[in-house]
């Protein structure tokens, strides 16, 4: 009887063990699928993608604002201070 009881230990142990290696293994596979899917998302284009260089690694030009000289000169352009 004392037999039966370590013999049931061990394949709750061994089933518990199963199951973490094939969780373990589908959590990998699914983070590489993610990783795959951003990469593809964040490409300029399709060549940036199939070559592999991501556009978030990539340097990216910066915007300069510049101060409107005048309401008169630019009024298309918002104030610098300007929230809308």
């Amino acid at each position: 009887m004392e037999y039966v009881l370590y013999v049931l230990i061990a394949m709750v142990a061994l089933w518990a063990g199963i199951i973490f290696v094939f969780m373990y293994l589908r959590i990998r596979a699914q983070e590489k699928t993610i990783d795959r899917l951003t990469d593809k998302l964040m490409a300029r284009n399709y060549t940036d993608y199939v070559t592999g260089s991501n556009a978030r690694d990539a340097l990216t030009e910066e915007i300069h604002v510049r101060k409107p000289l005048s309401w008169y000169d630019d009024p298309n352009m918002p104030d610098v201070g300007d929230k809308t």
